[in-house]
């Protein structure tokens, strides 16, 4: 699925966006950054809502660069044809998840680890989204990174837009969360 031809990989993280319900694009100053950093992918946790945000992502950056899955909120019948639930790979030696994820957000991390019995995995970093709220916490010896949201208001509380990346090599996981 993912090409490691390089030494090292530098991948853009997004979640969220929740395009046309909560705003009307990705912020620019993203794509630019991403842009700016080279990003080797791009990673969506799903909760596009439309799959023109989907489309915008593979336009921009290349359809095998776009490595996503779909969220609660992606009834789009081409956003489920398209994406699974959760995708399983490796990299580096380093074994990942990346999933929506579920529940409310106070205790994601403890609902993640039981519901997919992640004590029991040999998963070493775990990507999700679905709070709105930016995590990168080690539990179990399992990275839990999420990027958080592009979308600044919730209907709930106010959130910080954010987004992430996550330079991986076999020697290092660096995850970073860069907040708007």
């Amino acid at each position: 699925m993912l090409e490691t031809d390089k030494e090292e990989l530098l991948i853009g993280l997004l979640s969220d966006t929740h395009i046309p319900q909560r705003t009307n694009e990705i912020p620019q100053v993203i794509f630019d950054d991403f842009k700016k950093r080279n990003v080797d992918y791009v990673f969506h946790m799903g909760d596009f809502v439309s799959y023109k945000v989907y489309e915008a992502l593979i336009e921009t950056f290349g359809e095998k660069k776009v490595i996503a899955v779909r969220g609660n909120m992606d009834f789009d019948s081409k956003l489920k044809e398209t994406l699974p639930e959760k995708r399983e790979f490796e990299l580096f030696g380093h074994k990942i998840l990346m999933l929506h994820g579920m529940g409310g957000p106070n205790i994601i991390i403890k609902r993640l680890i039981k519901k997919l019995d992640l004590l029991n995995s040999d998963y070493n970093i775990v990507i999700f989204g679905h709070t709105h709220r930016p995590v990168n916490e080690i539990h179990h010896d399992i990275l839990f990174l999420n990027p958080g949201t592009t979308t600044p208001i919730d209907n709930k509380f106010t959130v910080i837009s954010s987004y992430g990346y996550l330079r991986i090599s076999k020697e290092k996981v660096e995850p970073e969360i860069i907040y708007l």
